[in-house]
């Protein structure tokens, strides 16, 4: 981990990161950059920012990359937090040079490994929450989800890319195969997961499996940063809808149901 980070994290002089944070003399003595993998405390005058906060362009691919990466320094939701919080803090600085990076580790496995949101959404979702407003985030979010729950995972560009050995920041040998891609109908890690291991016939606990994974929460990232840019450039239009099976599910149950998942991932259609 700490070598991946020495490899990723741009070295901040003590005097540059006082600057940027504004933080100034409330700096305990020998207090620590938050996100560094290294325990330290600090203590600061004045208030921390509120989001939404300033966002500019990102690179989707350098997010894909930062995302593989960052799921092997503490699991899927850091990964792709990680991914799109260390852009903007080399591209913007300021307020998010005081949000530790750790504040995502507690979602590996679907959250403390109960299988339920991914991870990779959860971190990817956390970081447009700090970037857009109330509406904007439940509708950036929206779509993430929806994405996710039909896409082939890993993507082609992840399994190309790890093919060619080209996930640059990752200080181990991590699998190069080219994985065979599931769909999940679903946004949860265990759904998500089970659909994968069927397929595949890697169980859970193989350096396959969590490779898969890895190469997942760089896609996820990469798309949240699409989707943070479309949002930016003011020319998002959100594509994604509820099949008719969902949609029917929905429509006879309203009242006492609420949800956009696919009903029959878990249910018996009726």
């Amino acid at each position: 981990m700490a070598e991946v980070e020495k490899i990723l994290e741009k070295d901040v002089s003590r005097r540059s990161f006082l600057k940027t944070t504004g933080i100034g003399l409330g700096v305990a003595a020998g207090a620590l950059v938050f996100g560094t993998g290294i325990a330290g405390a600090q203590t600061q005058t004045g208030t921390v920012a509120e989001a939404p906060l300033p966002y500019v362009e990102l690179d989707p691919e350098e997010a894909r990359l930062r995302g593989h990466a960052g799921y092997y320094m503490a699991g899927c939701m850091y990964g792709a937090f990680y991914a799109i919080l260390s852009m903007l803090r080399e591209k913007v600085g300021g307020p998010y040079n005081q949000i530790p990076y750790r504040m995502a580790g507690y979602g590996r496995g679907g959250a403390a490994n109960w299988g339920t949101l991914c991870g990779a959404l959860n971190g990817a979702a956390a970081a447009i929450n700090l970037v857009a407003p109330d509406a904007d985030t439940n509708k950036l979010v929206s779509e993430l989800l929806g994405w996710y729950t039909i896409t082939p995972f890993p993507s082609d560009k992840s399994n190309a890319i790890a093919s060619a050995k080209g996930f640059k920041y990752d200080a181990k040998p991590y699998p190069t195969l080219v994985h065979v891609t599931s769909v999940s109908n679903s946004p949860l890690c265990h759904a998500s997961v089970a659909n994968w291991i069927k397929k595949s016939g890697y169980e859970l606990g193989t350096a396959e499996r969590k490779e898969r994974c890895a190469r997942l929460t760089g896609d996820t990232a990469a798309h949240a940063v699409e989707l943070l840019n479309a949002w930016k450039a003011g020319t998002f239009v959100p594509t994604f809808k509820v099949d008719d099976q969902t949609a029917a599910c929905i429509q006879c149950h309203e009242g006492d149901m609420e949800g956009k998942m696919a009903c029959t991932t878990c249910h018996e259609p009726h």
